[in-house]
């Protein structure tokens, strides 16, 4: 099985509003499946404990996995964050990974570093040439909760503000994996390096 099972509960980000593309993003195809039943994929090759980020409304219930809705709206991804952090402190998980819907190349093994890598800070997060990829990390959700709860108190919403004084251990990524499907022409770039993934 790809990746090590380890112990912590992952959340699927997809809470956007996919607002540069004409459909969700989440229910585009790839490889046979839509991008959010692969990333679930993803994710429950790195633990059987697999949660959908669905943002402001419920949605997404059919994908059979228990889906979060944000306690706070209007935040953007700091909303999610919250929400994955706060689900997991009350049911006493003591790590979470969240993995963007929208980064289909991400594998379970890197996730699975990640979160084994917590045992050096409070966040992992995966890192490019281009910066941080914070919507591709790993949590310490006591620090970490307590940390986005003060920021959202502040008014400091942006997500890297918000882990300011905590130990954020930056995981070097392969800059052709961690990529984001964030337009069609996203999409296209994907699709010429892969046969099977057609444009809607």
């Amino acid at each position: 099985m790809p990746g090590d099972v380890v112990p912590a509960r992952g959340y699927i980000v997809a809470g956007g509003k996919s607002a540069r593309m004409t459909r969700d993003k989440a229910l585009i195809p790839f490889r046979g499946v839509t991008l959010i039943e692969h990333a679930l994929s993803t994710a429950q090759c790195v633990s059987p404990e697999a949660r959908i980020l669905c943002g402001a409304r419920e949605r997404y219930e059919e994908f059979g996995v228990p889906v979060v809705v944000d306690p706070v709206c209007g935040v953007g991804p700091l909303g999610g964050l919250y929400a994955a952090l706060l689900a997991a402190s009350v049911d006493g998980r003591h790590r979470i990974f969240w993995l963007a819907v929208d980064m289909p190349l991400v594998s379970s093994e890197f996730v699975s570093e990640l979160v084994n890598g917590l045992d050096r800070g409070d966040v992992v997060m995966a890192r490019t040439p281009r910066g941080p990829e914070p919507l591709c990390a790993a949590f310490r959700t006591e620090p970490a909760l307590a940390a986005v709860r003060r920021a959202l108190l502040e008014g400091r919403l942006k997500l890297t503000d918000a882990l300011e004084g905590l130990l954020i251990h930056f995981q070097e990524g392969d800059p052709a994996a961690l990529v984001n499907v964030n337009t069609y022409e996203d999409y296209d770039k994907l699709a010429g390096a892969r046969s099977d993934y057609q444009r809607p």
